[in-house]
């Protein structure tokens, strides 16, 4: 996952206003699917603020194959301590939508992997007390779902260099529970995904271990600074936001930083 900049976003034009009749609409009573063409619009311009990658695995997947999700849930709530029917009144909000791919966004079982899991209608909350049932503010709720567009959320996720497998990335309970419950509902633990996961890091490591031998190197013999530093270079290409699982990796990375290693801290700030 890697923090999402929404005012970025490019809108058609007039697109406001056909969001703003479709939210009457549904006010009126009507079926926000009816009108999913006015989010699908917007789904080109919310596909080229991460290169095309889905907002919470971070795999590219042809757009075809991606959806608009409503972080949240614009028809039911399944996790509400109450009968939910949904966030109908963000439902042509452009700040509620998030680019996702269909393991992340559409509930699905992985026989072969033994994992399941999908976004679909799940909005779960730190404090349930705080759910929101009517037109309002929604401000008060906290998510337990940790936000692409959120600035911070994205660095409570990791993954294992051993099998590519997520994990959370720090030890403090409150984030590691919405880590770890992030994981399950974003089936950010999809074997494939995983797999493609673990083939990055097995390349950001080799490029690890390679990068600190030249960089000793170097001290002795600046004749090897050029092999230096086009592995640098892979490196930095590897944790940048348009690469996929660059958040992943970027955590790898921080994981490498040491006081005989400057320059993987310098990669990381750059």
């Amino acid at each position: 996952m890697r923090y999402v900049d929404r005012s970025k976003l490019v809108k058609p034009t007039d697109w406001a206003r056909r969001a703003e009749a479709a939210t009457q609409a549904v006010a009126s009573g009507e079926d926000p699917n009816d009108h999913g063409g006015v989010w699908r619009e917007l789904k080109d311009e919310l596909a080229k603020l991460l290169h095309d990658k889905c907002w919470y695995c971070e795999s590219p997947v042809d757009r075809s194959d991606n959806a608009v999700d409503h972080f949240r849930p614009k028809n039911r709530v399944s996790d509400a301590a109450n009968p939910h029917t949904g966030y109908r009144w963000l439902a042509f909000d452009a700040s509620n939508f998030r680019y996702a791919c269909t393991y992340c966004n559409s509930r699905r079982k992985d026989i072969e992997g033994g994992t399941a899991g999908g976004k679909a209608d799940c909005f779960p909350l730190v404090n349930e007390a705080q759910r929101v049932y009517a037109v309002g503010s929604v401000a008060a709720e906290q998510p337990l779902l940790l936000d692409p567009c959120e600035m911070s959320d994205w660095r409570l996720l990791g993954c294992h260099q051993e099998n590519g497998q997520p994990c959370a990335a720090g030890t403090d309970d409150a984030a590691k529970r919405r880590a770890d419950v992030s994981i399950e509902i974003y089936h950010l633990h999809y074997e494939p995904t995983c797999k493609r996961r673990h083939t990055a890091a097995v390349q950001l490591m080799a490029d690890v271990d390679e990068g600190k031998r030249l960089f000793e190197l170097v001290t002795h013999d600046p004749g090897r600074e050029a092999d230096f530093k086009s592995v640098a270079a892979r490196l930095r290409r590897a944790i940048d936001r348009d690469s996929p699982y660059s958040g992943d990796m970027h955590f790898l990375l921080r994981g490498q930083r040491s006081d005989a290693h400057p320059w993987i801290q310098e990669l990381l700030e750059a």
